[in-house]
């Protein structure tokens, strides 16, 4: 693991569905085959915005499965060094020309993804900057007229249904009980180039399980 976001902190369920995946192999299988789809749909997006609003209309996770950010206004994180060199940006010249920007990306009552955002002001219109700076509008459709493309640089697996690799925990008896899972299930890092190449943001971005509050195949919600 390269980098690890300080502001991630696990989210209170109030006011959510609950999880209602068991601890059996069925559900277990469902889960890795879940997150592996919904971690190479947003490996291949150009927009993560848009491909979790495509994954809550799917799963209905809210009546309004429209994605809105929530910012947190005066955040300060320095960027990470590997990324300064993806954006071109010498370290020393980091905190002239990098601004940051966290956000929550939700539905509903759900917080699908916390990100950390570092882009090149000097890059951007000034009224694209306003709105980075003053709304909570999520960056990929602020910065969708530049028609950028997005270019992930790493992946993270940070929980598996199913244990892996030779030393892996044997798996844990197979029961009804409701599966533990942890709230952050993968990480993705990506930079943001415009149409001529040029690098101008760079992400981290890491997704919950509040992806999965839908009611399994086999289990109606109550």
């Amino acid at each position: 693991m390269q980098d690890t976001p300080s502001s991630l902190t696990p989210e209170k369920p109030t006011g959510k569905a609950p999880l209602l995946w068991r601890n059996t192999m069925q559900h277990r299988r469902m889960l890795a085959t879940l997150i592996n789809q919904l971690d190479h749909a947003l490996l291949v997006t150009e927009s993560a915005t848009r491909t979790l609003e495509d994954w809550s209309r799917h799963h209905v996770l809210a009546t309004d499965p429209t994605i809105r950010a929530e910012r947190t206004p005066d955040a300060t994180r320095p960027c990470p060094p590997h990324l300064c060199d993806h954006l071109n940006v010498p370290l020393s010249e980091a905190d002239r020309l990098l601004r940051y920007r966290h956000v929550r990306l939700m539905c509903g009552a759900n917080v699908l993804s916390q990100a950390d955002n570092w882009y090149r002001a000097n890059l951007l219109p000034p009224s694209m900057n306003r709105d980075l700076e003053a709304t909570d509008i999520p960056f990929g459709r602020i910065a969708a007229q530049l028609g950028f493309t997005r270019h992930p640089i790493a992946t993270e697996p940070l929980w598996t249904p199913l244990p892996e690799g030779r030393e892996a925990p044997p798996m844990p008896k197979e029961n009804e009980t409701l599966l533990e899972i942890p709230p952050f299930l993968f990480r993705h890092q990506a930079v943001l180039r415009q149409m001529d190449g040029t690098p101008f943001s760079a992400v981290i971005e890491t997704y919950t399980a509040d992806l999965l509050r839908f009611a399994p195949p086999d289990i109606k919600a109550e």
